[in-house]
C-alpha cells in the first residue's frame, strides 16, 4: 500500500462529514461491500452502491452533525486500517459526545471495494484492534 491509500481514506471520511455522496460514489468501486458492526444502529452487509448509500443516509439522519476524526492509519497492503473518533452534538447544546471507531477500507485499482466497522466503543475497538494484530 502506499500513502495514496491513505489519503483515499482521509477523503472517504471527509466527504462523509459534509454528507458528499458524489465524492463517496467516485471513491468507491460499483460493487463496494459495505459491513457495519453487529452492535451498529444499521448491522448487517451491503453490497452495491445503492444499498451503501441507503445506510450512509440512515447514519447522517441518526447522527446529525456527526463527524468522523482520524487518530491513526495503519498500512496493511490493499487495506487501510483507521483508528478515530465518532463525535456529534449533544441535543438541545453545543457539547459533543464521542467514542472511539476502527474502520477498515480495502482499495483496488485506486477504489474502495469494501468498508468495514470493525469496532466502535473503546472495548469493542480494543478487543478488534488486538484481533488485527494491530496496537496504539
Amino acid at each position: 500500500m502506499s500513502q495514496e491509500n491513505v489519503e483515499l481514506a482521509r477523503r472517504f471520511l471527509d466527504a462523509w462529514n459534509r454528507r458528499d455522496l458524489e465524492t463517496i460514489r467516485a471513491l468507491t468501486d460499483p460493487a463496494v461491500e459495505f459491513v457495519n458492526s453487529p452492535t451498529a444502529v444499521e448491522p448487517g452487509t451491503r453490497r452495491g452502491f445503492g444499498e451503501c448509500t441507503a445506510v450512509l443516509r440512515a447514519q447522517w439522519e441518526i447522527l446529525l452533525d456527526g463527524r468522523q476524526e482520524i487518530d491513526r492509519a495503519y498500512d496493511r497492503g490493499d487495506e487501510v486500517i483507521v483508528l478515530g473518533r465518532l463525535s456529534r452534538r449533544m441535543p438541545d447544546s453545543e457539547a459533543r459526545i464521542a467514542d472511539r471507531v476502527l474502520n477498515s477500507f480495502t482499495v483496488r485499482d485506486g477504489r474502495f471495494t469494501r468498508f468495514q466497522v470493525l469496532g466502535f466503543g473503546a472495548a469493542e475497538v480494543q478487543d478488534a484492534l488486538e484481533a488485527a494484530g494491530l496496537s496504539e
